[in-house]
């Protein structure tokens, strides 16, 4: 592609339409826009527009901006050794080990940052089954760890600041791209219920050079022979469309599937899953794929009231965000489809427009991703995992069965009447999420999804509100400058490098308020058979939770257990071996909940328990399990600036309860136990009950406020 084919879509706007006062004057407008409110529920959503791009990670692209669990997150995954995440140990640096570092697109070339290697064998690598300690195991490092900030990406920052950003959104599958739009398109990837032997690469790309259907080269018989959830919307009579160009970059997965491939050029099929908007054009306005058509035809489709229930948009590859394509350009494509909708209020009013990623690109993510226990030594799950594993053979490097996902974290912004605020949702989403939204507005079902990914990755509706028929939303934007200059002068940069002297990545300051969650569960460190720690995992909420457990002494393997809605599970540890009584793990869960424990005794001494309280408060027990009164210190850190400790005497076989008052901290918690008659013997305790607002620990420069009352003895 050429190019003036590649500046088409920004040169026909106009430079005036480009910069600030566009894309501003954009999201105002969409601000201001009151959502259809007739019942009051998921039912006044009249249309749902999915806009996946490619290829980037959460923390490259929104681990800057203020509230999302980023670059500021309190409490990052210990590393084999005793690092935090970030510091991923590598030969590129001297330092030995490289950190995230930021790609100024004003002074390099980092706009055009080429990604990594993002195959399932190398996700394996880099996820070291839990450890996440192997991001430079292929040496591209100057890549895997670039990040962008507000100045980089204005659009998409203004976007998360004036409606819902989602930070717990995982790809589908560890690997690249086809497996991950495989789950958007039909809820799986042939693993699934399908039980097939999942696809874990691209096959189908190179036979399916462009969206159009005389160019499409023979697939193997077995390939890709189960539904998508289009043909299921077809025969439910709920309007669909996919909105592609000519060079559709193989996005479309709809193309690789028998009843699309091919099919009648005069069946509804066709017409919605192949065909391309400029299709009936001559010349060169017949491929031109830059943009400016797909956006006319959307735009042709709202002023026509034939905007479909359901619509589906594939970029090309210049305006894809895939790595090497220029990120701005996607910006700017986004913001004129959204335009198009905002230039039409009565349907904007009745819109959800959802961007998201289809996977990293093997760009860095702090988050190691929620995977299901595929055998008894890795875990438990009381939720089957059928459908989620990859058999690979003995001369491979992960010989056996491997999970397939979740994969690692990528961006995802809810724009919609019903997601306005500047909001952070943080329950586990991943792609087939958006089938899962669709099947509780149509209920048309997609049997396609595992049971293990049902259980536990949400519906979207926590992303939400449709209880408020309006809302005042206040606005701050930062600084941007005109999309054509912000190209140039990247373009015209220095080579973007691992800086020689290293530093921690800053995140933006500020709170943001959260939606709320469905997660209710507990884990109790209770004593097991032989006297030493286990969990007493309970889960009392409408959702199953994934949780992992990392030994910190690093004798032991990760550990993952998943517990569905209503269920709980006793789970044991590793086996103690040698000499080393040492006990030191950590336990982590959805939307920052931490269990740290140590201690060195034969016998746990103290069992802790921990239940939301009314309100926000958080009821705390501790439970003496030896016949001699202990000293326990109870330190709350919940106000980072200002703590507040106890001293508790816990007689031999007793319990004490207390009752931690978290409203000035915004519903989260950090509580240390500890006990002064046995000092090997430590907890920490940390999460939210029923927060309002994001974790205030992560906003290293917020304003001290008044101290909290301590802990009430109950």
């Amino acid at each position: 592609m050429s190019d003036p084919s590649r500046r088409r879509l920004l040169s026909t706007a106009g430079a005036s339409l480009v910069g600030l006062p566009f894309m501003r004057s954009l999201i105002e407008r969409a601000l201001a826009i009151a959502p259809a409110h007739r019942t009051g529920s998921v039912q006044d959503v009249e249309h749902v527009v999915i806009h996946m791009q490619e290829n980037r990670s959460f923390d490259h692209y929104f681990g800057a901006f203020n509230g999302a669990r980023g670059f500021s997150d309190p409490h990052p995954l210990r590393l084999p050794g005793g690092k935090p995440v970030w510091c991923q140990p590598s030969s590129d640096h001297p330092d030995g080990y490289v950190l995230p570092y930021h790609g100024d697109s004003r002074r390099t070339r980092s706009f055009t940052v080429d990604g990594a290697d993002q195959s399932h064998l190398a996700n394996l690598t880099i996820f070291a089954g839990g450890r996440f300690n192997q991001w430079g195991a292929t040496h591209e490092m100057r890549q895997r760890m670039l990040h962008f900030t507000a100045g980089d990406l204005p659009f998409y920052y203004d976007l998360a600041n004036a409606f819902t950003l989602c930070d717990a959104w995982h790809a589908s599958t560890m690997t690249q791209t086809y497996p991950n739009r495989l789950h958007l398109f039909s809820g799986c990837n042939g693993g699934g219920t399908v039980g097939g032997d999942p696809e874990m690469d691209n096959y189908g790309e190179s036979e399916t050079p462009s969206a159009d259907m005389a160019q499409d080269q023979p697939l193997r018989a077995d390939a890709y022979n189960w539904h998508t959830y289009a043909e299921r919307l077809e025969n439910a009579g709920i309007a669909w469309k996919v909105y592609q160009e000519y060079d559709n970059f193989g996005d479309n997965l709809l193309s690789v599937f028998p009843a699309f491939r091919p099919c009648p050029r005069e069946s509804g099929l066709y017409a919605r899953g192949r065909s391309w908007v400029s299709e009936h054009r001559s010349g060169a306005d017949r491929t031109r794929s830059d943009g400016t058509q797909l956006v006319d035809a959307f735009r042709a489709d709202i002023a026509a009231g034939r905007l479909p229930q359901v619509s589906w948009i594939v970029t090309a590859k210049d305006l894809s965000e895939h790595p090497e394509a220029i990120p701005a350009r996607g910006e700017f494509v986004t913001a004129k489809l959204i335009e198009a909708l905002v230039d039409h209020p009565e349907t904007f009013a009745r819109t959800v427009f959802i961007t998201i990623y289809d996977e990293a690109g093997g760009f860095f993510d702090h988050m190691p991703p929620p995977v299901p226990p595929l055998t008894l030594d890795q875990g438990f799950s009381t939720v089957s995992t059928v459908g989620e594993a990859k058999h690979y053979p003995p001369d491979t490097p992960h010989p056996g069965d491997q999970p397939i996902g979740l994969g690692i974290r990528v961006p995802a912004l809810i724009v919609s009447p019903w997601s306005r605020g500047g909001y952070i949702c943080s329950q586990l989403f991943d792609h087939t999420s958006v089938l899962r939204f669709l099947e509780r507005r149509f209920g048309v079902m997609e049997p396609n999804i595992s049971p293990w990914r049902r259980a536990v990755c949400g519906d979207l509706l926590s992303a939400f509100d449709f209880s408020r028929p309006t809302a005042d939303i206040p606005l701050a934007f930062p600084h941007i400058r005109d999309t054509q200059s912000r190209i140039a002068r990247s373009l015209a940069g220095r080579a973007f490098a691992i800086p020689a002297t290293q530093r921690q990545p800053r995140q933006m300051v500020g709170q943001r308020p959260v939606r709320p969650l469905p997660y209710d569960f507990t884990v109790d460190i209770v004593p097991d058979i032989g006297g030493g720690p286990s969990l007493l995992i309970t889960n009392i909420g409408t959702v199953g939770i994934c949780l992992s457990v990392h030994d910190n002494t690093d004798r032991n393997a990760p550990l993952f257990f998943t517990v569905g809605a209503g269920h709980d599970h006793h789970a044991r540890l590793w086996e103690e071996t040698g000499s080393d009584p040492r006990h030191d793990f950590t336990v982590r869960g959805p939307d920052g909940f931490i269990r740290h424990h140590c201690d060195s005794s034969p016998r746990l001494p103290v069992a802790v328990r921990a239940v939301a309280g009314p309100g926000q408060s958080l009821r705390l027990s501790l439970t003496s399990l030896i016949p001699l009164p202990q000293q326990i210190r109870l330190t709350d850190e919940t106000t980072p600036a200002r703590p507040t400790i106890d001293q508790v005497m816990l007689p031999a076989g007793s319990v004490r309860t207390f009752t931690v008052p978290l409203t000035d901290s915004d519903g989260w918690y950090a509580l240390k136990i500890r006990s002064m008659s046995d000092l090997s013997f430590q907890a920490s305790l940390h999460g939210a009950v029923r927060p309002t607002k994001t974790n205030p620990a992560m906003d290293t420069a917020m304003d001290d406020k008044p101290s909290s009352a301590g802990l009430h003895h109950t």
